[in-house]
């Protein structure tokens, strides 16, 4: 059971800020996931999550973690300069990185075959032009669903579609076997039917595999429908940890209430698909006082004064209300 697993990542008041700023851009994450846990992150455009998984992990150049603690696998990662050098050496071996762009993140000029051998030698040790090599290569292919695997391993990326790229893409992470897969907005420009593939790629390989997943997307309804629970993102504050299963079914915090009664779905009228009112708030916002007070409802003076409750517990439900709207009951 999921629930009984220790924890595969733990960030506890985690911050990250930006390389030439010394305000925070994103302020006190507390979370954890477990093994084959699909955990989806979600937020308005400049809430600060893809920042956030990049910066732990090491691949956000212009950007550092700035305070909090993160372990992983239960080992605790090294602070300040010594972080990013020892979360990048996680890359490729227990955790799989898939970018947002396809298209960008594979090498044009190099056979598609190489770059999954290439990353076998890096992450296995297995001599890129030996045949067993080769053979794993357009295995992990014909996992992801690439046709004629054999036929696609020596050919090029601008000869697929971008669906098809992106499954190259995830054939790449995959074949290292990590232990945690952070897909950051994966479906980005494919189509619907395509988006739907892609996440079914990535539900079955969690569920064959043991494979826990960081999902981090903007298509609120797919998530919604994909994952076993979300962080809620705003300001570069975490606002909500909900399960899957409760969101419509009861009371949530009203940014994640708003950000989903946004989403048109079968059943629900056009009157009935409201937008949140007002400007959005970007990454930067600290921790006194809620982020989303300005555009909420419900706020009160307080929630534009108080210091914004944390998950020190790192809490499978979390809702950082001032009010306590959308607490556990």
């Amino acid at each position: 059971m999921l629930e009984a697993a220790a924890p595969l990542l733990e960030l506890d008041d985690v911050s990250v800020a930006l390389n030439d700023g010394a305000r925070p851009m994103v302020s006190g994450i507390s979370l954890s996931i477990r093994p084959r846990e699909v955990f989806g992150v979600v937020g308005e455009s400049g809430s600060g999550k893809t920042l956030l998984a990049r910066t732990i992990f090491g691949l956000h150049d212009e950007a550092h973690v700035a305070g909090g603690r993160i372990s992983f696998n239960g080992e605790e990662l090294p602070q300040h300069g010594r972080h990013r050098a020892a979360a990048a050496k996680l890359l490729g071996h227990d955790v799989g990185f898939v970018p947002q762009d396809p298209f960008s993140s594979l090498n044009p000029s190099m056979r598609v075959g190489k770059q999954i051998t290439e990353a076998l030698y890096l992450a296995k040790g297995m001599p890129m032009h030996a045949a067993q090599t080769r053979e794993r290569a357009i295995g992990v292919l014909a996992e992801v669903g690439i046709p004629e695997p054999e036929l696609a391993f020596n050919q090029f990326p601008d000869q697929f579609s971008g669906g098809m790229r992106q499954r190259i893409v995830f054939a790449i992470a995959l074949s290292q076997e990590p232990k945690l897969l952070v897909a950051d907005e994966p479906t980005t420009a494919l189509d619907a039917i395509t988006q739907r593939r892609v996440i079914e790629l990535i539900l079955e390989r969690s569920r064959t595999h043991n494979l826990a997943v960081l999902l981090i997307t903007h298509n609120l309804e797919l998530l919604r429908q994909s994952v076993d629970r979300i962080a809620v993102l705003y300001g570069g504050q975490l606002h909500n940890i909900v399960k899957s299963a409760d969101v419509g079914q009861r009371p949530l915090h009203p940014y994640t209430e708003a950000l989903f009664a946004c989403i048109p779905s079968k059943g629900r009228t056009l009157a009935e698909i409201r937008s949140i009112p007002g400007e959005p708030v970007g990454a930067g916002f600290g921790t006194t006082g809620c982020a989303f007070a300005s555009r909420c409802g419900f706020a009160v003076e307080t929630c534009r004064t108080a210091r914004l409750p944390l998950n020190d517990g790192k809490g499978e439900s979390f809702s950082a209300c001032l009010l306590g709207r959308g607490a556990e009951p």
